[in-house]
């Protein structure tokens, strides 16, 4: 490796360091703000289980598109709702059909613990969704490390 390329290496394992804290931060505070809205909705309010589910699911696709536009990838200089979130949202919604089926499936046919298959999960999808985001949803017409 060159002097040039051993530095344009280590800036974009740098940038690629900071996204995935910043990706880390959102999907935290998302969860704890959809988990406390769900509560709200479904204590207070005295909604459904599952409706209280998809208010909070919308909230929380809105929320994480909205933070990770502005401060984790920045596709562009302004937040838009256009072709970025149509393929945010159907990223989010392949990440929730992979996610559903596989619990599904480990609960029924193995008999597992749902909270352990979820927390084996967790992390395969938090990387799934990283990935899909910002080589896909979210990539920028100008990204360096996705050419």
């Amino acid at each position: 490796m060159t002097k040039l390329s051993t530095l344009i290496f280590l800036k974009t394992m740098s940038k690629l360091r900071i996204e995935v804290t910043k990706f880390a931060a959102v999907g935290f505070l998302n969860l704890i703000l959809t988990f406390a809205i769900f509560s709200i909705l479904l204590k207070i309010f005295n909604i459904g289980y599952l409706a209280a589910l998809c208010a909070t699911w919308v909230f929380g696709i809105v929320f994480s598109y909205t933070l990770n536009f502005v401060w984790v990838f920045t596709p562009e200089a302004r937040l838009k709702f256009n072709y970025y979130f149509l393929k945010f949202c159907f990223s989010c919604l392949i990440s929730f059909i992979i996610n559903l089926t596989i619990l599904h499936y480990s609960v029924e046919r193995f008999e597992l613990d749902p909270l352990f298959v979820q927390a084996l999960l967790f992390p395969l999808l938090a990387i799934l969704n990283f990935l899909t985001s910002k080589f896909w949803s979210l990539r920028s017409k100008k990204c360096e490390v996705c050419a």
